[in-house]
């Protein structure tokens, strides 16, 4: 049986996935399927993993992932501003028409 995203697209380990309502964007690592439905595990960065339920996302490409610097100095203190950049650098801009509000 094969895993499909919102639109119907098929999903596989290795495919990168777009959960559209935050914009969160991830390698997809492990699929599994249940009475509830099916789900996608993504990895987002060296330390975040999480699962998604498939109606809730779409397959996109890897050009999408914004990654920072990986030849950085890991040891360099960071300014308030780079902090502030590299927060951005993780959070979509775009908000889709079926965002929820907060507040």
């Amino acid at each position: 049986m094969s895993v499909t995203d919102k639109l119907g697209n098929e999903i596989e380990i290795g495919s990168y996935i777009i959960y559209s309502n935050v914009g969160t964007i991830g390698e997809v690592l492990d699929i599994k399927t249940d009475e509830k439905g099916s789900w996608v595990l993504i990895t987002i960065d060296e330390l975040s993993k999480l699962w998604y339920n498939t109606d809730y996302v779409e397959v996109t490409d890897k050009k999408y992932v914004k990654s920072i610097n990986k030849d950085e100095d890991k040891n360099k203190e960071l300014s308030v501003d780079e902090i502030k950049e590299r927060i951005g650098l993780k959070v979509s801009s775009e908000m889709g028409e079926g965002a929820v509000g907060g507040g």
